[in-house]
């Protein structure tokens, strides 16, 4: 029997030094897999304990808690989950970014688990963007165990979007957990139990006026186009005061009072 710290990168969604977002929320499916994966553990008959921390000041405080919850214990290994970010890919380019796996040395239990891992998650359709080696990255550095970061797909590709649609987070989480134990993962029946993603859809809704989207949610965002009033808008997220939404290939914030969900 082994033991295994996993932890989501992160604070938790909407919280200051939240993870990325684009079609995917960071910090929200990575904590969806990170249990699901201490699950998996505990049902193979692992050990498995979740370092996630959900009340870090900033992103130093969490990775200084992340780090402090995993150095409590010995284990084997410490996994944290990751997604990544910018590829700008709103539209779909037919090109999927895919995962990738970091690690300070590409050697030992960290090399094989990792290749493990990305074997298993190109089986769920994500290109293999290999193992990096990094010095810059603080959990990786401060952790006494041995410890690798996973870097599932990016929130804001849209192709890696729909092969994670498709998979859902629960393969996702089994893809990553038979990586652990350097095990090829199995290819049944298409996932029916995982979370599945339908963008919303939207309607601007202004008096007269074309709707500005612009680069930040703020009025002082550079505006990047001007949707016309009627049209209909994909909706990423929504704020109080400010939508993420895709037009025409274009992805910027809106004032979300002018836009009207219609499905």
């Amino acid at each position: 029997m082994g033991s295994y710290n996993i932890s989501a990168g992160h604070n938790p969604a909407g919280k200051t030094a939240c993870g990325a977002c684009g079609f995917l929320d960071e910090s929200k499916e990575n904590r969806l897999i990170t249990k699901e994966i201490v699950r998996l553990l505990k049902s193979y008959g692992q050990k498995a304990y979740d370092c996630t921390c959900n009340n870090g000041k900033d992103q130093s405080d969490v990775l200084k808690k992340v780090v402090a919850k995993c150095n409590k214990r010995n284990v084997i290994l410490d996994i944290s989950i990751h997604f990544n970010s910018g590829r700008n890919d709103s539209k779909g380019d037919q090109i999927a970014a895919g995962c990738e796996v970091y690690c300070t040395a590409d050697i030992g239990i960290k090399k094989a688990v990792a290749e493990q891992i990305r074997h298993n998650m190109k089986k769920l359709g994500f290109p293999d963007r290999g193992t990096k080696t990094t010095n810059h990255l603080y959990y990786l550095n401060h952790t006494i165990n041995k410890a690798i970061l996973v870097e599932v797909c990016f929130v804001d590709d849209k192709d890696d979007f729909e092969f994670y649609q498709k998979a859902g987070y629960k393969k996702v989480a089994e893809a990553v957990a038979k990586g652990i134990l350097m095990e090829e993962m199995q290819m049944g029946e298409p996932n029916t139990t995982g979370n599945k993603f339908k963008l919303k859809i939207g309607k601007v809704n202004t008096k007269n006026d074309s709707l500005r989207l612009r680069e930040k949610a703020s009025i002082m965002g550079k505006i990047i186009y001007k949707i016309p009033k009627g049209a209909k808008v994909e909706i990423l997220n929504e704020g109080k005061k400010w939508d993420k939404v895709i037009y025409n290939g274009r992805t910027g914030y809106c004032s979300s009072k002018y836009i009207k969900q219609i499905k």
